[in-house]
């Protein structure tokens, strides 16, 4: 009973925020939050050769449009997902899509606490990619969130909806706040690989933002 509470709670809530999505505002409260900011790094140092990108739970936010250099980008979710020129958007079921192929990268973010079945759901994505990129609010309290359906969430259960220890993981705290998210990365084919120095190295580059006077002279 308590868990159908819980999950009639949480429809309840989808239902309120799918407004906020398609409005633009879900993601202009979120747009510079240091958690994205990891998320951006770590593609671009070990996504630097991908050529596919699937995002899984989009909330019609345009964070993919930041990883130009990967040719085919899906934005994928159950309520209208974000799309543009770049990004193909494709809206349905998840468990039930026929994708018909995997990718160079999945990313899944701040969506796994709402889905009931979160084990099936991350398996899933851990079938889909070569390089998986998941985040979850890190142990938050329970019923803080009338749509997070279970909340507290730690590397253990993570591990247990993936089955297998990521590869590398961190939490980020946001200034200011008391909220903290779990970045886990998974390589699906070698669960020892490891990445250091050389793949920060072979980044993908940001243009500098800094007046051109102080930039470094290429000519």
């Amino acid at each position: 009973m308590r868990e159908a509470r819980r999950a009639f709670r949480a429809k309840r809530a989808e239902r309120k925020k799918a407004a906020i999505y398609s409005s633009g505002e879900y993601w202009q409260d979120r747009m510079d939050l240091l958690y994205y900011g990891y998320v951006d790094f770590i593609m671009r140092t070990l996504a630097r050769d991908a050529r596919s990108h699937l995002d899984v739970g989009t909330a019609n936010c345009p964070y993919q449009e930041w990883f130009d250099w990967i040719p085919e980008r899906i934005s994928f979710d159950r309520a209208p997902p974000y799309a543009s020129d770049s990004v193909t958007g494709i809206e349905g079921d998840f468990m039930e899509h026929d994708f018909g192929r995997r990718f160079d990268v999945v990313t899944c973010l701040q969506v796994l606490e709402h889905v009931p079945e979160a084990e099936a759901f991350t398996r899933r994505l851990m079938a889909l990619g070569d390089l998986v990129i998941l985040s979850v609010p890190f142990m938050w309290p329970a019923f803080m969130l009338e749509d997070h359906v279970h909340d507290p969430v730690g590397l253990e259960k993570l591990v247990a909806w993936a089955g297998r220890e990521p590869n590398y993981h961190v939490v980020v705290e946001e200034p200011f706040r008391s909220r903290k998210r779990l970045i886990a990365v998974f390589d699906t084919a070698d669960p020892k690989a490891g990445w250091g120095k050389k793949h920060v190295h072979r980044r993908v580059r940001r243009e500098a933002r800094l007046p051109k006077s102080v930039l470094p002279n290429k000519g």
